[in-house]
């Protein structure tokens, strides 16, 4: 199996705040990756130098042995990783196709080309129709964005990370929001997406029955710290994850 992630003594510093402390691991090609620990402990920062969004202080990211150290997110993007939000990031006047649409636009090659637009629209709007029958939501495919449940925009969201076809999917707390009912709903939708298309994933999630459902591995972060990195069995039965995260968990 190849390595599709690796992290290289990452850190992050927010000036006298160290909020990732030479975090090293790696994600393999094919397994879902869940990122856990307490506010605070650094997980949504490590996504975020991960994609781009922010850039660290010290260390490596590679992706599948490339290195991204430095590299803005949107050209992250173009090597191959997709993300979604913690916060619904749509355009609330648009439909659901719309919006999957301008997010596959994003990836594809001669976007900003002043002839052969029509070409690139034509592609965009295949790859979002196979995003939307994916995730089941074809049935939404005309519905403004704003009139969608809580629900189907999280799903959308997903959409439109899986319209660029990304080789890693990165996912941050995708069930944040929802009722049990609709978490039910997505862990479902999820697991039928990556039975059918092989995907790395990277998830951060605080509920932990999303993450035992779904990931093959965890890696465990408390104060900027990597703690412990193993299988559900593992991680779940590591006395200092439990002393620091999981407390009461089976």
């Amino acid at each position: 199996m190849k390595t599709a992630i690796e992290c290289i003594a990452v850190s992050r510093n927010f000036g006298a705040l160290a909020a990732l402390k030479d975090v090293s691991f790696k994600v393999m090609e094919g397994e879902v990756r869940a990122l856990i620990g307490p506010n605070g402990a650094g997980k949504t920062t490590l996504f975020n130098v991960i994609n781009g969004t922010i850039k660290l202080s010290s260390g490596k990211v590679r992706h599948r042995g490339d290195d991204l150290t430095g590299l803005r997110g949107e050209h992250i993007c173009q090597k191959g990783i997709s993300r979604t939000f913690q916060l619904t990031s749509l355009f609330p006047q648009m439909t659901s196709f719309e919006n999957v649409s301008l997010a596959a636009q994003a990836k594809l090659s001669g976007r900003w080309f002043p002839i052969g637009g029509r070409k690139v629209l034509a592609e965009a709007g295949r790859r979002a129709n196979e995003a939307l029958e994916r995730l089941s939501l074809k049935h939404i495919a005309d519905t403004p964005a704003s009139e969608l449940s809580h629900g189907d925009q999280r799903l959308l969201e997903v959409a439109m990370a899986v319209a660029q076809r990304p080789d890693v999917l990165m996912l941050d707390e995708p069930t944040q929001g929802l009722s049990i009912d609709e978490t039910h709903e997505i862990i479902g939708r999820l697991r039928a997406l990556l039975k059918e298309q092989s995907l790395t994933v990277v998830l951060v999630e605080h509920d932990m029955d999303v993450v035992f459902e779904l990931a093959d591995r965890i890696a465990v972060l408390h104060r900027g710290y990597l703690i412990a990195d193993g299988t559900v069995g593992e991680v779940r039965g590591n006395a200092l994850v439990q002393e620091a995260y999981l407390g009461g968990v089976d």
